[in-house]
Order: structure tokens, then sequence, then C-alpha cells
């Protein structure tokens, strides 16, 4: 009986340990509590929330390898809520991103944007745009764009990075006016996202390039 008991006392002490060094961004100490939770606790959701806070641990941590170890972990129960269902698939999409796998980022986001909601389905609807924009589908990715601005016009950062795809899509579907028309309004509305701005500047300023040197040249022929 106090061997029991002396477990189930462990099993909450380490998730409130773990829960404390998550809380402290302590994602090095939270590591091997959480492990430790995982092997020992006898909980099902105790299980779930150790495998569910490594894979996010190691993912501060830019071990995407461990992080997609740990979500394919949490995306074998069942049984689990779509929530935690979409943040696996999430943390699959953006580790695969960043080790430039688009192909596996591509299939993990078709997934979350069947099940997710709010800020991960706005993250989802920008990838669809994002990989539609990969594919030369200029006009399907300013389609899937405008279903960001209008149906997640809460999520300012995603909206800015699609009226950013919407700029490059017009610009290769040959509307410059257009193009520049966007990215101006992006520069001038979205200044809380400097990153989004920057590359926002940086198109423009090759648009305006590449139009200045097409009116020399028809000048050049002209005369």
């Amino acid at each position: 009986m106090v061997e029991q008991s002396r477990s189930e006392f462990t099993e909450q002490a380490l998730a409130r340990l773990s829960q404390l060094y998550l809380e402290n961004k302590n994602y090095q100490a939270a590591i091997p509590v959480l492990k430790r939770l995982e092997q020992e606790a006898d909980f099902p959701q105790n299980i779930t929330f150790a495998q569910s806070n490594l894979m996010k641990a190691y993912y501060q941590l830019e071990n995407y390898e461990n992080t997609v170890q740990y979500a394919e972990k949490v995306l074998q129960d069942t049984k689990i809520e779509n929530n935690v269902k979409s943040d696996a698939q999430v943390f699959i999409a953006r580790s695969a991103i960043k080790t430039g796998d688009e192909a596996r980022a591509k299939t993990a986001y078709q997934e979350v944007k069947k099940i997710a909601t709010g800020s991960l389905a706005a993250e989802a609807q920008y990838y669809d745009a994002y990989f539609k924009r990969k594919e030369d589908s200029f006009e399907a990715s300013n389609e899937a764009a405008q279903i960001l601005a209008r149906d997640y016009s809460g999520y300012k950062k995603w909206g800015a990075k699609g009226l950013l795809l919407m700029g490059q899509n017009f610009y290769d579907l040959d509307d410059a006016y257009q193009a520049t028309y966007i990215l101006d309004a992006l520069i001038e509305n979205f200044q809380s996202y400097p990153d989004v701005v920057e590359e926002a500047k940086a198109e423009l300023a090759r648009i305006k390039s590449e139009q200045a040197e097409t009116n020399s040249s028809v000048e050049a022929e002209q005369n």
C-alpha cells in the first residue's frame, strides 16, 4: 500500500515539477523530468502530457528530429482530442519546414487544416496558399490567401504573410500595379511584424527595379 501511494505521489510530483520548468521556459531541465513521467506514469493523461510537452520542448531547443519522434508518439494514441492531434501535426509541419522537408510539411499542414481552429487553422490556411504558390498555381494561391484574410482576420501575423504571398502572386500574374498596391498596404499597416515588412520592402524594390528596366528598354526600342 505504501509503495502504491508513493508511486501516485511521484507521478503527481513529476507532473508538477515539469510544469514549473515549462512555465519558466527551462526546457533543458524539463526534458529529463518529462521523460521520467512518460515512463513511470500510470494515468494515460500524464503520458500524453509528457509526450506532447517533450515534443514542444525539443522544438524550442531546435531538436527537430526528436520533435517529430514525440509528435508521432502523440498521434499513435487514438483517443486524443483534436486540439492535441492538431498540435502534433503542426509540430511535425514546422519541423519539416525548418529542415527543408516541404513535402512532409505540406502533408502535415493538410491534416492540421482538417481539424484545427484558431491560430493553428490560420497557420494551416497560410501554408495552403504558400504551397500553391510553390507549385506556380498563383491564382489558387491568391484564393487561399483571400480565405485567410476573410476568415482569420484576427491573426495579423498570418494575414501579413498572406498579403506578401498575394503581392508576389500578382507580380507573377503580370499585374505589377496590384502587386505594388498590396505590398505598399502591407508595409503601411503591419509595422508590428518587421520581418514580414522587410520582406515586402525587398519584394517592392525588386518589382520597381524590374519595372524600371522594362520601361527603359521599351523606351530604347521606341527611339
